[in-house]
């Protein structure tokens, strides 16, 4: 059985810290330990804490406050860090997150390559491993609005009726907040020998006004017609992610209009920009849908409660292909272009049925036209 490895993390319930604590609780063996921002000022708690921890990912810092704070602030956290794991007799494996605004002449680049020199300093002389994370700009659920990125202001402003401002518009090299975490879990598995500065790789680098362009196309669709938008890259799917969890709860909730006749109803549920669409029918006992095709739409059928009989054939043939579908069983079944094709009750409960096809519907242009199966 293998050995449990003990993890403290500064910070702990931060953004990002919140991150790695989830990240790190899937792993059966490992332990995060209880931290809160008070030990700093607590010696005794600090310092069992310190005895503890295999592991020490100092992720607690400041950078929001006056220049002269954040600078001395963060070099003093890692000061009276150093000095507790001293004290505790207990030489940890310590993870530093620095940011790449070390390489900018302001208050919060110049304290955090302060606290990498005392790090290094530290490590050297106690001959122990640690390292010193070089972090791009982070972004994801979670990040607090005008505090940890401009993604996390953005999000907020465009989904509660605000108009974001772009003070510069740079190009920006950002981590999506799940690679981040993957990223320091491999840290704390591999330690490297001694000291070292792991430069964190950007997954990605873009314009602020491109962010907040994407940010508004997302809003248009969620707000507006409900539309599924294409998503490209990993980018911005883990952009939207992002996006959804900033809405107030009761946005998540769609109501959608149902088509009712003697026959039952039809829903539409999505729209998708680069997908198509999704909808669902209901369909009483002994009822047929259909008798239609198509010359350019692409549709599939899955009954997904009840029994039914689909019905194919080519147009000018006299072949007719029928497969027997229901709930218990589910499958999707295909409907290719040129074939006549209809769906039938053949149970005695009501007929569920998903269908997706890969346009939306245009009363204009419906591309469907009526021939008995």
């Amino acid at each position: 059985m293998n050995q449990i490895k003990r993890i403290g993390i500064t910070g702990l319930a931060g953004f990002i810290g919140t991150h790695l604590k989830d990240r790190l609780f899937r792993e059966k063996e490992i332990e995060v330990l209880p931290f809160e921002d008070s030990f700093f000022d607590n010696p005794d708690a600090f310092i069992d804490f310190a005895k503890k921890a295999d592991v020490i990912v100092h992720l607690a810092g400041v950078n929001r406050d006056q220049p002269e704070v954040i600078y001395r602030k963060n070099i003093e956290l890692m000061e009276k860090l150093l000095h507790y794991v001293d004290v505790s007799g207990n030489k940890s494996y310590i993870l530093f997150s620095s940011s790449t605004q070390i390489e900018r002449d302001n208050e919060y680049g110049r304290g955090k390559k302060k606290a990498m020199e005392l790090l290094q300093q530290w490590s050297q002389k106690n001959n122990t491993v640690a390292v010193s994370m070089v972090v791009p700009n982070v972004f994801g659920d979670g990040g607090r609005p005008f505090y940890n990125s401009v993604v996390a202001t953005f999000c907020y402003q465009v989904t509660h009726g605000q108009e974001p401002k772009i003070d510069k518009d740079g190009r920006m090299t950002m981590i999506y907040i799940n690679d981040l975490v993957e990223d320091i879990y491999r840290l704390i598995q591999s330690p490297p020998d001694g000291y070292q500065v792991e430069h964190i790789k950007p997954r990605v680098q873009v314009q602020v006004s491109e962010i907040l362009a994407l940010l508004n196309k997302f809003k248009d669709s969620y707000y507006g017609s409900g539309m599924v938008p294409a998503i490209k890259s990993s980018f911005e799917r883990d952009l939207y992610n992002t996006f959804i969890t900033y809405m107030d709860t009761a946005d998540w909730e769609r109501h959608l209009k149902r088509n009712t006749d003697e026959r039952g109803s039809f829903v539409e549920v999505f729209k998708l920009e680069n997908g198509g669409q999704v909808s669902f029918s209901t369909t009483r006992p002994g009822i047929t849908r259909g008798n239609h095709y198509h010359v350019r739409k692409n549709e599939k059928f899955c009954v997904v409660s009840g029994q039914a009989s689909i019905k194919l054939r080519r147009i000018g043939t006299n072949k007719v292909i029928e497969f027997k579908v229901s709930g218990e069983t589910p499958s999707w079944v295909e409907m290719p272009i040129y074939y006549t094709h209809n769906i039938t009750n053949i149970g005695e409960s009501e007929l569920v049925t998903l269908f997706w096809i890969n346009e939306h519907f245009n009363p204009d242009d419906p591309d469907t036209f009526f021939e008995k199966v």
